[in-house]
């Protein structure tokens, strides 16, 4: 098996916090008013994704799965928690918090976060994990895949 991308070694909240700096970075530097905002959606969001990555978290470590996208080895095929509504709850946890961040700050940068974890996961590294549990669990992992979708 080749090495994983750099992109795909990098995990989600590394790209999430990253993007959230840069963003607010602009804003500041630019001095950028907000396009939208709503200051209570946005914290209801950011505890709402962190819960659900946070259930997500847990529900692996009871199960004692590999949490690193770029792991070449898979202890189990998590089916039970959050992953009976969603293959990727981390993901979403992460782009939810992204979404709730953009609520608080409301500026075109903030903005582009969500967008730009939401990519990188929906077509970077979620399809190289998706492959990667394919090779590993074969028709078990077919038949989730079937059973629960990749966001909700």
């Amino acid at each position: 098996m080749t090495k994983p991308p750099l992109i795909v070694r990098i995990p989600t909240p590394v790209w999430l916090v990253a993007s959230i700096v840069v963003a607010l970075a602009l804003g500041w530097a630019l001095d950028l008013a907000p396009l939208f905002r709503h200051r209570p959606a946005g914290v209801a969001l950011i505890v709402i994704g962190v819960a659900c990555a946070a259930w997500a978290a847990l529900t692996f470590r009871s199960h004692r799965a590999q949490i690193i996208p770029a792991s070449e080895l898979h202890t189990s095929l998590v089916a039970s928690g959050p992953f009976r509504l969603s293959r990727n709850p981390m993901y979403l946890g992460a782009v939810v918090i992204a979404i709730g961040a953009a609520l608080l700050a409301g500026t075109w940068p903030m903005w582009l976060v969500p967008v730009v974890v939401f990519a990188l996961d929906h077509f970077v590294i979620i399809p190289f994990e998706e492959r990667s549990m394919q090779r590993t669990f074969g028709d078990a992992y077919l038949a989730y895949r079937g059973r629960v979708r990749r966001w909700l």
